[in-house]
């Protein structure tokens, strides 16, 4: 079975990131030399050009109420104050949850201890240290980390054949059977270590969790799998298992139409939104790092986060008077996503869609999952091809993830030396990290 092509993002193939604010590099400019832009910002949220300045704004100057439960501490008496949306009213914050000011970022010295790297150091790090503003930084720095994360040619071929070897053994079980792939695969948003999603259509099975069993015991008797398991009574029963051939992991379901189907629409929004890609990339790492990115152990799905970037990029300040408006700088996006469900929101009465362009709504008016009484800190997400379906309904780490993008925010909003990598703060390195070398900016994805 041949695997399908990822999408591809722009229509003429000729672009596969999304660097606005490029080229940051002055054209000539010797290795070393510093880079100094037209408009110095001494502080991350001073001077910036048009809509970095209005998202900016926001960040430096709104006093927000803090919607974050906070452990162990009980929540504040006041608390109930809080507007049903988003808050920006005066509301008088705890010392570790206060918003950073203009004014006090101004006031402190740049950070002259901690982590610093020497310029190249890190694949996403190449030329960073040349840009003295910390936002353009870290936007040069997304750039290249999501270079350095593109799959190469051998990378997609090994991928390839793994789906083409699973396929055999689901093919030779149920021949009439149809197997398709979904998820990151077919979107292209795949890390490195990121499963391999496979959906068998058409097979006759009417026992799902028993042909479950029956694949699990013929990819196990061809010595195709290992570390299998066989979750049966989920809502979607599927097994999931490594390749050892490729250590891939896969995911293999029933029956499931809607998961071609919501990669067909999550394509759409990537072509409609191009800053999803780099910021999905970095926050699957980022949840990855911290083990909250699996549902069934209380994470975020894929579908989940993508829905969620997309929906903080529709609602994004900037829009709210041009709704064409777009955020040119991704350090600003990943700081107001950070922003945003970690501290801003107000998850107890409040859910968010991507319906209608992106939209607040109230949990109260929509039915069960969505207002959890028992549960009320919960994140509620609409999936968008099933108004009745919350993507978060089954994310109990909820509280901990907050608190995680609460931290991120604040990490990535203290002040840095030029010689830093304000990526790092958030994303820690290791081997597999580490091992990859960005692609060209000019050079074609392997599609």
């Amino acid at each position: 079975m041949a695997a399908p092509m990822p999408a591809e993002l722009d229509a003429d193939g000729s672009s596969f990131f999304y660097a606005p604010l490029a080229p940051l590099d002055i054209p000539g400019a010797e290795e070393g030399d510093a880079f100094e832009p037209e408009i110095i910002l001494p502080s991350i949220f001073d001077s910036a050009p048009a809509n970095t300045q209005k998202a900016a704004a926001v960040l430096a100057e709104a006093s927000l109420p803090d919607t974050t439960p906070p452990l162990p501490a009980p929540v504040a008496a006041d608390s109930e104050r809080a507007e049903e949306f988003i808050s920006f009213g005066d509301v008088e914050q705890s010392p570790a949850k206060q918003s950073p000011s203009k004014q006090s970022l101004q006031d402190q010295p740049a950070e002259e201890d901690g982590p610093a790297t020497e310029d190249g150091a890190l694949p996403w790090a190449k030329s960073s240290s040349r840009i003295r503003a910390p936002l353009l930084r870290l936007h040069n720095e997304i750039v290249q980390f999501c270079q350095a994360l593109t799959p190469t040619a051998e990378e997609f071929a090994a991928r390839s054949a793994a789906i083409a070897r699973v396929g055999a053994v689901i093919q030779a079980t149920w021949p009439s059977a149809e197997v398709q792939v979904f998820g990151s695969f077919l979107t292209g948003l795949f890390l490195p270590t990121s499963d391999l999603d496979l959906v068998i259509i058409n097979s006759g099975c009417r026992d799902v969790p028993g042909g479950l069993r029956a694949l699990a015991t013929g990819l196990t008797r061809k010595g195709m799998a290992r570390n299998m398991q066989v979750i049966a009574k989920a809502k979607v029963p599927i097994i999931k298992f490594e390749d050892p051939a490729s250590s891939f992991n896969f995911d293999i379901s029933f029956d499931v139409a809607n998961g071609p189907v919501a990669a067909e629409y999550v394509s759409t929004l990537m072509h409609q939104l191009p800053a999803m890609r780099p910021l999905v990339l970095v926050l699957k790492i980022f949840l990855q790092q911290r083990e909250f990115n699996e549902v069934y152990t209380g994470g975020i799905g894929s579908y989940a986060l993508l829905m969620m970037v997309a929906a903080s990029l529709l609602l994004h300040q900037c829009r709210q008077d041009d709704s064409d408006a777009v955020e040119a700088s991704l350090g600003v996006l990943l700081l107001d996503f950070f922003r945003m469900y970690g501290r801003a929101l107000n998850v107890d009465k409040v859910g968010i869609s991507v319906r209608d362009g992106g939209r607040f709504f109230a949990k109260a008016s929509k039915p069960d999952p969505f207002l959890q009484p028992d549960r009320p800190h919960f994140l509620a997400v609409e999936d968008p091809k099933d108004g009745d379906n919350d993507l978060c309904k089954g994310s109990y780490q909820i509280l901990k993830i907050r608190q995680a993008f609460d931290y991120a925010y604040q990490q990535l909003a203290a002040p840095a030396r030029r010689s830093e990598s304000i990526l790092q703060r958030i994303i820690r390195t290791d081997s597999v990290l580490m091992g990859r070398t960005p692609i060209a900016e000019d050079s074609e994805p392997p599609l």
